[in-house]
């Protein structure tokens, strides 16, 4: 799931590094696909088995996914705005965290 949500974020970037005028709402609607399987991924999950003795068990990718989930957020924002040029630059910002 984290290399998913890594290669739909590029699959977005690539867009917003293009010239396509069309095609927002779909790629706004990826990215806020891209956003929730972050935020599910990085939240600690129960282990299944009843045994809590240990705690939760954490994704190894918690904390880039944590660090990157604002940049995706301020991406997603930008793209509402049509701000290509800033949604890019947060998107960047996200990869780089990951």
């Amino acid at each position: 799931m984290y290399a998913d949500s890594k290669n739909s974020l590029k699959s977005i970037l690539e867009w917003l590094d293009g010239s396509d005028k069309a095609g927002w709402e779909r790629q706004i609607e990826l990215g806020e696909e891209c956003r929730s399987d972050m935020e599910r991924l990085a939240r600690p999950k129960c282990r299944k088995g009843g045994s809590h003795a240990f705690g939760p068990e954490r994704n190894p990718d918690a904390g880039k996914l944590n660090r990157a989930i604002p940049h995706v957020r301020a991406m997603l924002n930008a793209m509402r705005n049509r701000n290509r040029v800033a949604a890019l630059g947060h998107g960047r910002a996200a990869l780089g965290a990951m």
